[in-house]
């Protein structure tokens, strides 16, 4: 990958991560609260955006770039493990603060928090993501090794055929596990559901939206993609508005709804991320914002994309202990609710920056420097 397209790849990547995070915090902060608009609690959606990006980054291993596992497994460790201690660490403290137990404490350590829902969420609800992700990460190698052996025995055809099988065989599986899902009794086809091999259709799309990302689409074909997949999301965001989780339980697309806005996900992931032209200029919204030679307004799009990205962790992180706090302030204060989730909202940046530039990427920074010993 040339150095313009990495750039290009890597803005536009992090401005969706972005959006995953501060969908997931608007989620916890205002959806559902009687007064806000029904669409928008389809929000929690981000998380299934969160699995497709993944997807998308780890994609060219399974198209041909060369995978050393030690390194991979060294460089994601130090990418998710240090970040997400401290924030265990901080719901810990706030646990003994609240004076409630410390539970589960060796299945959170562990990324083994998975046996049921209220494990999952006992510290801080986004933490039940964290170990489908460490799931996917751990079965890449095995998939990259699967796409070698395609593509030996069945030529250059064989890795998009083998992406394809393996989207097909994985969305029959969601759906069968929607239906075996009970969520009153989080039987094992519930828990599934929410872990690998439930959500490997999410990392799937994602890879799909790499593979259609690096092919010579125009601008209308692009703008084709956004449009459709922005029109899909909203469709299932005003039904899920009127229906709610009962409503869609009841529906054919039960263990569904997060496989089908991974779709629409992955459709805007591929027009929006993009190749550089002939010229070498980038192509794309995001695109665009990343040539040196932009305009003031563009290069501020560009820092934010970069920052709302670099920040994500830490947001989707953070954010609940954010809001405990200011609630507490807030009500010693007699502040209202609005100024409240304001004050979160503020916590949450300031903590997530503090903890990016004090831990996470220095942590992040050792690993790529131990993985890339590790290649040599």
């Amino acid at each position: 990958m040339s150095q313009p397209e990495a750039e290009t790849q890597s803005v536009a990547i992090e401005a969706w991560r972005g959006v995953a995070a501060w969908m997931v915090v608007y989620t916890h902060f205002w959806a559902f609260s009687g007064t806000d608009w029904a669409p928008l609690r389809l929000a929690h959606s981000g998380v299934n955006l969160f699995f497709v990006v993944s997807g998308f980054v780890f994609a060219p291993y399974l198209f041909g770039r060369p995978l050393n596992s030690k390194a991979h497994a060294v460089r994601r460790f130090f990418r998710i493990y240090p970040a997400y201690l401290l924030a265990l660490g901080v719901y810990m403290g706030l646990k003994v603060w609240q004076g409630q137990p410390l539970l589960y404490v060796a299945e959170h350590l562990t990324f083994l928090h998975v046996q049921s829902k209220e494990m999952a969420f006992y510290y801080n609800a986004p933490f039940w993501s964290l170990p489908a992700e460490v799931e996917f990460y751990i079965v890449l190698p095995l998939l990259a090794g699967v796409a070698r052996l395609a593509d030996y025995w069945w030529g250059e055809t064989g890795r998009g055929w083998l992406l394809v099988a393996l989207l097909v065989g994985a969305a029959g599986l969601r759906w069968w596990l929607g239906g075996q899902s009970d969520g009153q009794a989080q039987n094992v086809a519930f828990i599934t559901l929410h872990h690998l091999p439930g959500v490997l259709v999410e990392f799937g799309l994602g890879a799909a939206a790499w593979r259609v990302s690096n092919r010579s689409l125009s601008p209308y074909a692009r703008l084709g993609l956004i449009m459709t997949g922005l029109l899909g999301w909203a469709t299932l965001a005003i039904w899920f508005g009127r229906v709610g989780d009962a409503g869609v339980d009841a529906s054919p697309l039960r263990g569904l709804v997060g496989a089908l806005t991974a779709v629409c996900f992955a459709l805007m992931v591929a027009a929006t991320v993009c190749r550089p032209g002939p010229t070498g200029s980038a192509v794309g919204a995001v695109g665009a914002a990343s040539k040196t030679t932009a305009t003031g307004a563009r290069l501020g799009l560009h820092t934010l994309a970069q920052w709302s990205g670099r920040l994500s962790y830490g947001v989707y992180l953070f954010h609940m202990a954010a809001l405990q706090l200011a609630k507490t302030w807030g009500a010693g204060w007699g502040w209202s609710p609005g100024s409240t989730k304001a004050l979160a909202v503020a916590l949450t940046l300031a903590i997530s920056a503090l903890v990016y530039w004090a831990w996470e990427n220095p942590w992040r920074v050792f690993g790529r420097r131990w993985a890339a010993g590790l290649k040599r």
